[in-house]
């Protein structure tokens, strides 16, 4: 695949990411008017985090990482019949394993939510343990969503197994709006809200058959572990799945951090994490989902050049993304928040406290970015061991770093930021891991002209940021009564269009596309500066 052809798929998986995390934000900003940050809304985020780790485990992120790989070197080698009896297999393997692990999780919620939430007080554990009932089966299907994903994307079908989630969100968001005024009170909303998760990941999965089914033909699930490459997945499996594991592990010493703290961190640490996620998912994660089907094609070969190539490319586009992304984080990100959030129980404290956790994680914007391209390149050379070692020494050194800096202020509305931060020293850990054992493999990944593009970005994201504080500082001026929600997309407006102008004025070709404009002068041959 060329530069452009993967420049394409990337912006394909962006467009359909895009669409999915927009619904999903205006699915936050309805969850925050309705719950605001309290106990009820604590209970349900804990409880979402517990299941949702069972499917992070088996679900698109240990796809991709396991089966994609094998499943498109037997399409680029012509054998359908056979990528066709791998999918059945890995289908009829995983519904088993996740039925199981479903069953266990409902019978065992009420030691799961003690164990992994033990700060909550007992009604916020009860309701919580409630939640978790009703949530563990969405494991199943969301699962099931993953494997669909992983189809179709080593189909080359990128935008709707991403925009799909989008219905997910959808059937929420239709809970909250109907739901929210009738409801007795937030527990009970609460409890609402839960099974129409439940719902909307069943709506998912449904969107997503049609296409599934033209590019396979009859899906008929096996346990037939001898069919071509079922092994081969299996043993990938292990190690991406541990890996995963890791990460899993994480996110719940984070929960049990947050459970000790001020009612309402909880949710605080999620509304911040969603918006932290959106330029990671939006060109980290889209520039990594496409790159995947071709390094693996690549890596068949000795094409490791070609394989080098492309990686330079794509990190040199997320570059150009998500470093803006964390400087406007810093510089505004609590009108990001407020233009989101601030409304109904969501108030200027709440506002204030979310921005503090987005800048925490806009320390870390650029190497979480990074990593899933990085980890990508390794699953395509077949090398498992490598990012799970990474995880294990980058999830060890964000929980110490989170528990020193949380704990000593976890009577302080903001301490929830130290999670943040510490969850950005482990990402830069990671990333300098990963970094490090590719370049011993494929040569040098950062050149002298990625550099120059990196520093152009670097000068652009400073001059926005000035200039978005200037914008901000007028609002405060001269209209201060506006509200955030009107105030916001001026200034927002103007340190994005401050930063596409800057960098295209330093020579980058990509905002010179954006802004259908010829370079000023030569860009970095990668697209990104």
């Amino acid at each position: 695949m060329s530069e452009g052809t993967g420049g394409r798929a990337a912006f394909v998986v962006g467009a359909g990411i895009l669409i999915s995390r927009v619904v999903g934000l205006l699915r936050n900003t309805a969850f925050a008017y309705f719950f605001g940050a309290g106990a009820a809304s604590d209970a349900y985020n804990a409880a979402f985090r517990i299941p949702n780790a069972v499917r992070n485990l088996l679900g698109e992120g240990t796809l991709s990482a396991a089966f994609v790989p094998v499943y498109s070197r037997l399409l680029g080698s012509g054998d359908e019949a056979g990528a066709r009896a791998l999918a059945n297999a890995v289908l009829g393997l995983l519904f088993v394993a996740v039925s199981a692990l479903t069953l266990i999780g409902v019978a065992a919620a009420p030691w799961l939510t003690a164990a992994l939430a033990a700060g909550f007080d007992e009604p916020t554990q009860q309701l919580a343990t409630q939640l978790t009932r009703v949530l563990f089966p969405m494991t199943g299907v969301m699962v099931l969503s993953g494997w669909c994903l992983g189809i179709q994307n080593s189909h080359r079908r990128f935008f709707w197994s991403y925009a799909s989630a989008a219905m997910w969100s959808v059937a929420q968001i239709a809970l909250l709006l109907v739901g929210g005024p009738r409801a007795a009170d937030a527990a009970q909303l609460a409890v609402w809200l839960a099974w129409a998760t439940l719902a909307g990941a069943l709506l998912q999965v449904a969107v997503q058959m049609p296409e599934v089914l033209r590019l396979m033909g009859a899906v008929r699930p096996s346990l037939d572990a001898t069919s071509t490459g079922v092994r081969q997945v299996l043993r990938n499996l292990v190690p991406v799945v541990t890996a995963l594991g890791v990460v899993q592990i994480s996110g719940f010493v984070d929960l049990q951090i947050a459970s000790f703290l001020p009612p309402g961190a909880t949710t605080t640490i999620t509304y911040a994490n969603t918006l932290a996620l959106l330029p990671v998912s939006l060109f980290g994660v889209s520039v990594a989902a496409a790159s995947l089907p071709e390094f693996s094609r690549d890596s068949a070969g000795v094409a490791h050049e070609a394989l080098r190539e492309r990686l330079r490319a794509g990190w040199q586009r997320i570059l150009f993304y998500v470093v803006p992304s964390a400087a406007l984080f810093l510089a505004l990100g609590d009108y990001c928040v407020g233009v989101l959030y601030r409304a109904g129980r969501f108030g200027a404290a709440e506002q204030q406290a979310v921005y503090a956790v987005l800048a925490g994680y806009a320390l870390g914007l650029v190497s979480s970015g990074s990593v899933k391209l990085f980890g990508s390149a390794y699953h395509a050379l077949q090398d498992y061991r490598t990012p799970l070692r990474a995880s294990v020494i980058s999830i060890v050194v964000s929980a110490m770093a989170a528990i020193s800096m949380t704990l000593p202020l976890r009577s302080s509305s903001f301490a929830a930021a130290g999670i943040a931060v510490g969850s950005a020293l482990g990402s830069y850990v990671n990333l300098g891991l990963l970094a490090r054992g590719l370049q011993r493999r494929l040569g040098p990944l950062y050149t002298p002209a990625m550099w120059r593009g990196t520093q152009r970005i670097l000068l652009a994201s400073l001059v926005a940021a000035i200039a978005g504080s200037g914008a901000r500082l007028l609002h405060q001026q001269v209209a201060p009564e506006w509200h955030v929600r009107v105030a916001a997309f001026p200034v927002l407006g103007v340190f994005g269009a401050t930063y596409l102008i800057a960098a295209w004025w330093m020579g980058s070709a990509e905002a010179a596309r954006w802004l259908r404009r010829r370079p000023r002068q030569a860009g970095s041959p990668s697209g990104g500066a």
